[in-house]
């Protein structure tokens, strides 16, 4: 897709960011998208753009679930404080459950709701970088893998090489944390960093309300489930993860496992932001999407590979945070996660709190502040 430039065209690339310069317009920086991590360009945004004083939107070359790369986005923002010698730490922030269609990233809602959390971290003197996720990206050219493991941690980890190539005054020093969907791609993220980007100086993680367990459940479904209030909330993750399972794995026939109502809802959810996903749905349960068992033809076991959280393999720190009455990822599935990591020999700090899903960010923020603050004074 991308040419190498050749002596005319680096020519013509320097005139025009020149004209580009002179101008007031932004300058872009281009590259092309070979390997992962590569920078496809870097833009600036205005002072006040989604109320962030030094933001820009990064594009970079990441690893298509499939196979090969692809192009992604994500945002880059800078503390407003020089940077200190060796440069502004790096937290990668991984986002909730946003939807699966490329307006639903970061870089079209500005981090609005991320606002509060991320501003602590400038305040910090940290950088932030955050991923929209493969897919959810202007321009994407693949649904988002929902709750793929292994793409939610290559975008995060490429996202921090891109933004590095952009902005000199970051550290090869980082950390990551995540929320909710955002707290299992960080433990993906951790997981995986060291061994996938070993010139970065990758510090730990911190997950919180990270989704977990759930493939052990819905892996299992089969259309006899019954319509019960208390779990059909989940039938709209559910589709997600099979439009995702779907994408990212074309020889097996996902749609063989789908009614016409379920193929019907899982083509609609692929190209839908969250809070569309009631109004997808309609009223469908669980056991109406299926028209055979998960497990047949191989459907179940592959959704466990798909977005099964690793239990070892970690060798960085890793803070779990969850909230008693969390509703959305109930704690036993959280402790569950505890458990088999433990049992696995892997050492995590848990910090529980008396609130719900949506309040964990608030009631675990100084935990969150000192841990990564002790990270990056390691």
């Amino acid at each position: 897709m991308y040419d190498v430039i050749s002596k005319a065209g680096r020519v013509l690339a320097g005139a025009l960011t020149l004209v580009a310069v002179v101008a007031g317009v932004p300058a872009t920086a281009q590259a092309a998208p070979e390997h992962p991590g590569r920078l496809v360009s870097h833009t600036a945004q205005p002072p006040g753009w989604g109320e962030w004083s030094r933001a820009s939107i990064v594009e970079y070359s990441t690893e298509a679930a499939t196979g090969g790369t692809t192009k992604s986005a994500g945002l880059l923002l800078l503390p407003d404080a020089p940077a200190p010698e060796g440069g502004y730490p790096v937290v990668a922030w991984d986002h909730g459950t946003s939807g699966l269609a490329p307006r639903c990233g970061l870089t079209t809602s500005k981090a609005a709701r991320e606002r509060p959390l991320l501003q602590s971290f400038l305040d910090q003197g940290w950088a932030v970088v955050a991923p929209d996720y493969l897919g959810l990206s202007a321009g994407a050219d693949t649904v988002h893998p929902y709750l793929h493991t292994r793409s939610e941690a290559t975008a995060t980890i490429d996202v921090v090489r891109a933004a590095r190539a952009a902005e000199p005054s970051l550290s090869p020093s980082w950390s990551v944390v995540g929320g909710s969907q955002g707290g299992h791609a960080a433990l993906a993220t951790g997981n995986l960093a060291a061994d996938y980007a070993p010139e970065l100086d990758f510090r730990g993680t911190v997950a919180l309300a990270p989704e977990s367990q759930f493939e052990q459940i819905l892996s299992r479904l089969d259309p006899k489930v019954p319509n019960l209030p208390v779990v059909d909330r989940l039938v709209g993750p559910f589709a997600g993860m099979l439009a995702g399972l779907r994408a990212t794995r074309p020889d097996l026939d996902v749609n063989g496992t789908l009614s016409a109502r379920g193929r019907q809802v899982v083509d609609a959810i692929a190209t839908s932001c969250v809070h569309e996903f009631d109004a997808v749905v309609d009223g469908a349960s669980l056991g109406a999407l299926l028209a055979r068992p998960m497990e047949s033809a191989g459907v179940g076991a592959a959704l466990r590979d798909y977005m099964m959280v690793p239990t070892v393999g970690y060798r960085q720190p890793i803070l779990i945070a969850h909230g008693a009455t969390d509703m959305v990822v109930p704690l036993p599935m959280t402790l569950a996660l505890l458990g088999q990591m433990r049992s696995a020999g892997t050492e995590v700090e848990f910090a529980q709190y008396p609130g719900g899903h949506e309040q964990i960010a608030a009631e675990s923020h100084r935990r969150v502040l000192d841990f990564v603050g002790g990270l990056f004074a390691a």
